[in-house]
């Protein structure tokens, strides 16, 4: 099969989608539209053994191949949510949302999904087992993945691996990146109560100096970092709210520090739970004071398997190009809530290259991302090649 073929072919409807999509952005979990745009593009354009919504925004469908042989089933993810930013002027295909932009690439993610269904449905004949397409809403808030999980009408059981690609202005469009082990971090959220004993500001040594404690509590979790974690190994303490006292006089009765711990290994994360938690409590008894520790767990660490970044390199080399590939040198500390999913089956994520080559640099989350369109074709065909290779179909 002529894969170039199929994604040149529905290149400029995919594009003319993703434009729009672009240009009317919808915050997370209000994808009404944007879900509603794919699904009928679905109905329309893709072959499918069953289709229905997730939540009242996400959408699942599923492309089964007709060849006699294995039923294997892997997943491949897009998600679709925007965020509340302003998107800088001038740029291409500039929101019309007020406050609201597509600055992560979802808009592309969304819209590649569906043409990589329109290709896979076209050769159906050519593989067997199935794809699960997850529209997925709600990314940005870490809340989407759950809602595909928590679905009783998808049967995981069946599953054998799970895929995501994702933009990447780091690297060129055209092209994608891979990394072997690790390649986003955990989000962890941690919520730290330091309680001491109010008085005057003028007379320090009749009180307890929540104030104090939460400070030193704050530059030893550093050392976590600096003097635990290996130099080989990833990891992030950061604490980005502080809350105590009302007046400039007295000291406070308590102090409340909010913050965040990455990791992209299993291991270390767990060590970082007890170590979090052994240094707030240590630092507090050395000073007098109390404290409480909420560590809350949120998305695990998003981890490739060897087999699929191999295949991710097997795919991409031979549908891209010689250069078609980029091996990223780092880990990501960002999350991914995909990961929810992925932890659950072997696979891979993919970065999707969104820079126009020698072009600006257009950091995520900002008023001036953007995604060149050459990477909708090198997604489609990304996305394709995965599940063809799986199946074990001859593809080119």
């Amino acid at each position: 099969m002529d894969l170039h073929k199929l994604v040149d072919e529905i290149t400029p409807e995919i594009t003319e989608l993703c434009n729009h999509i672009h240009e009317n952005p919808e915050l997370s979990l209000k994808e009404y539209n944007t879900c509603a745009l794919l699904e009928n593009y679905v109905k329309e354009h893709v072959t499918y053994e069953r289709l229905k919504r997730v939540g009242e925004t996400g959408l699942f469908f599923e492309v089964k191949g007709i060849k006699p042989g294995p039923a294997k089933t892997i997943i491949l993810r897009g998600d679709i949510d925007a965020l509340p930013i302003q998107e800088a002027e001038g740029m291409p295909h500039r929101s019309k949302v007020p406050g609201v932009m597509h600055a992560c690439g979802h808009d592309v993610h969304g819209t590649i999904n569906v043409g990589a269904a329109n290709v896979l449905s076209k050769v159906r004949d050519q593989f067997s087992g199935s794809v699960f397409f997850f529209i997925q809403p709600a990314e940005e808030i870490l809340k989407g993945a759950r809602l595909f999980l928590n679905d009783p009408d998808i049967d995981f059981d069946r599953v054998d691996a799970a895929v995501a690609a994702h933009s990447s202005p780091e690297i060129d469009a055209g092209t994608i990146g891979v990394r072997y082990g690790g390649i986003l971090a955990s989000a962890d959220e941690i919520k730290i109560t330091v309680r001491g004993k109010s008085g005057h500001g003028a007379h320090p040594h009749t009180v307890i100096d929540p104030i104090v404690a939460a400070s030193s509590i704050v530059m030893n979790l550093q050392t976590l970092v600096s003097r635990e974690t290996s130099a080989a190994d990833s990891a992030v303490v950061s604490i980005c709210s502080i809350h105590g006292g009302v007046a400039h006089n007295i000291v406070p009765d308590s102090v409340e520090l909010w913050g965040t711990v990455r990791t992209v290994d299993h291991a270390t994360r767990d060590r970082m739970e007890e170590s979090v938690k052994r240094v707030c409590h240590g630092v507090a008894e050395a000073l007098r004071a109390e404290v409480e520790v909420e560590y809350i767990r949120g998305v695990p660490p998003m981890v490739s398997e060897r087999e699929w970044v191999d295949r991710a390199v097997r795919v991409g080399g031979k549908l891209l190009g010689e250069n078609g590939v980029v091996m990223m040198p780092h880990p990501s500390m960002g999350a991914e809530d995909f990961a929810f999913v992925k932890e659950k089956f072997p696979g891979v994520f993919i970065r999707l290259g969104g820079r126009t080559p020698g072009g600006p640099y257009g950091s995520m989350h900002s008023p001036t991302f953007y995604s060149d369109p050459k990477a909708i074709p090198a997604g489609m065909l990304t996305l394709a090649g995965m599940a063809l290779d799986f199946f074990g179909a001859e593809y080119a």
